[in-house]
């Protein structure tokens, strides 16, 4: 029985497993995707004159069919836990992701339905759509793929996003008519050094190494932007808002990916072939929301559900996910990959 069951999904979403992948990661993979397809098929029910359910609902029902899963499954239950969160971290995961990136539209009585605008985006032969598309061609991760339609956007209108290139936005954000001298005690701060090789959670010292800057206090704030002059040192303050899952959340990343890249040592992403049909790419740090999710629509977070440096993804997409990431300053290595 688990054995059609697992044909029929991978027929359904035209999943196929890549050269020397384990049963364990198929069937990760599979179930993966499967659970996104049952969260966007909820928010389409029909029940009188409502379309939509709660989001309770769909919390639910994801947690029913996790369970049911991991029981047909064993071997990869520990793939959709995160540590230290509750066990339904996942469903709640995938719901809203679909919130943030428009699959899912809640109304004021906190129902969710599915979006049906028509709206994609063209990547290679196919399109990313957002919803439920009467024919679907291939799920990527939580993306669903089909023809393109006449609502087509691109990558960059869906990251709400400025046009600004990454050394672009670099200059905005060090103009040295918004800096000014603070009364603040240098001695007290830490610094951001772009020149460090290691993720920019870790680039953290006592002094100062560059022209331009990102200084703080403690780990929490407060922030400022600094500009180091032949005399002095100017700042302007920067604001790091309350984290959390939203669309635009961990935004301030890209500051330091584009310090990183301006002074010669940007984050690395890392690309490995795997076969005529599937790429492997490794990322060197955490991206802001916009990236992460962007890609969690066109791959399979690697290790697990919630692995966010590593991904599988079809090589026929591969170079739009590269553009968006190359967009924010980091560097390709290994080349691309396209049909």
């Amino acid at each position: 029985m688990t054995n059609d069951l697992l044909k029929t999904m991978s027929a359904d979403m035209n999943i196929s497993r890549y050269f020397n992948e384990s049963d364990e990661s198929f069937i990760y993979r599979l179930c993966y995707s499967a659970l996104g397809q049952w969260c966007l098929k909820i928010a389409n029910n029909k029940t009188r004159n409502t379309i939509g359910t709660t989001k309770h609902n769909q919390t639910i029902t994801l947690n029913e069919l996790s369970a049911r899963y991991s029981e047909l499954f064993p071997q990869i239950a520990d793939r959709f836990i995160d540590a230290g969160s509750q066990p339904s971290a996942f469903s709640v995961f995938i719901r809203r992701i679909y919130e943030e990136t428009g699959y899912l539209l809640t109304n004021e009585n906190n129902h969710n339905r599915l979006a049906n605008f028509g709206r994609s985006i063209k990547i290679g032969h196919e399109a990313l759509f957002f919803g439920r598309p009467n024919k679907i061609h291939a799920v990527n991760g939580l993306g669903v793929f089909t023809t393109p339609t006449a609502y087509e956007v691109t990558a960059n209108d869906f990251l709400i996003r400025d046009n600004l290139s990454c050394e672009q936005y670099f200059k905005v954000r060090f103009d040295s008519i918004d800096f000014y001298e603070r009364d603040i005690d240098i001695h007290g701060l830490e610094y951001f050094n772009p020149l460090v090789k290691n993720v920019p959670s870790r680039s953290w010292g006592r002094k100062i190494e560059t022209d331009c800057s990102v200084a703080r206090k403690t780990e929490t704030g407060p922030f400022y932007r600094v500009l180091k002059t032949a005399k002095d040192i100017h700042f302007a303050d920067e604001t790091v808002e309350a984290q959390s899952d939203s669309f635009t959340s961990y935004e301030y990343r890209r500051l330091y990916f584009a310090m990183k890249s301006h002074y010669g040592n940007p984050i690395k992403v890392r690309v490995t072939k795997i076969d005529e049909d599937y790429t492997q790419i490794r990322i060197g740090g955490h991206l802001p929301n916009r990236e992460y999710y962007f890609l969690l629509l066109l791959s399979w977070p690697e290790r697990s559900a919630f692995d966010k440096v590593s991904f599988i993804i079809k090589n026929t997409i591969l170079g739009e996910a590269l553009d968006v990431l190359e967009n924010i300053g980091l560097k390709v290595e290994g080349g691309r990959t396209h049909e």
